[in-house]
């Protein structure tokens, strides 16, 4: 599918899904839309509010890993993840 039936798709996929799914998609949007900081990179922090790297060039260094990662096609597809996701209900419950 091309990048301009994506978006002709959009408005359609967005009347089907949750109004929490659609506000998280709408941050999404408005935070990549909006003019970045001139040389702004946040790091991220985890659920206790502690950033998960010491400082950008760390973050910088490992989002360079992974994106190497991807490319030598170390990834998990959606497919594989679905089908991963129905063993952890099994796992839980035996």
């Amino acid at each position: 599918m091309s990048t301009v039936e994506m978006k002709a798709e959009i408005s359609y996929l967005l009347e089907q899904v949750e109004d929490n799914f659609v506000e998280a998609i709408h941050t999404l949007l408005k935070t990549h839309t909006a003019r970045p900081q001139e040389d702004a990179l946040s790091i991220p922090y985890d659920t206790k509010a502690k950033p998960q790297f010491d400082s950008v060039e760390e973050f910088v260094e490992e989002l360079d890993r992974r994106i190497d990662a991807i490319r030598a096609g170390e990834y998990v597809t959606l497919e594989e993840l679905k089908k991963e996701s129905l063993t952890w209900r099994k796992k839980h419950t035996a």
